[in-house]
């Protein structure tokens, strides 16, 4: 993971929940308005999450409690659309904060073996 302080995060993090904020505001005009909503829904409260737990834990905890989240995550056999709009917004989200701080891959990778369900742990 690259060192990164709070504050970076934290601001990077702000900028990613006005992304999902204007998602919000553009899923109206979208394929599909409902699923758009709520994955951008779910990825701006996740990230409302975050900012919170970067505050409270610094970034090393926070990274360590999203891995959980992320792990907790139904798993899916590849196919997004099998997935719940909230659950594939959560998981976007997680998985954009991931990529932001430098997790590697293979934590990442360990963390979505531990999924239950298909492909995860049954």
């Amino acid at each position: 993971m690259i060192q990164l302080n709070a504050e970076d995060v934290i601001r990077g993090l702000k900028r990613l929940k006005s992304l999902a904020k204007q998602d919000i505001l553009i899923s109206s005009l979208a394929p599909n308005p409902e699923v758009w909503m709520k994955m951008a829904t779910a990825r701006k409260q996740k990230y409302e999450t975050l900012m919170s737990l970067v505050e409270q834990y610094g970034v090393p905890g926070a990274c360590e409690i999203a891995l959980e989240q992320y792990a907790s995550l139904p798993a899916a056999d590849g196919d997004s659309a099998d997935i719940d709009p909230h659950t594939r917004g959560e998981e976007q989200a997680l998985e954009v904060f991931f990529k932001t701080i430098g997790v590697d891959g293979r934590a990442l990778k360990d963390a979505r073996a531990r999924r239950r369900g298909v492909g995860g742990i049954q």
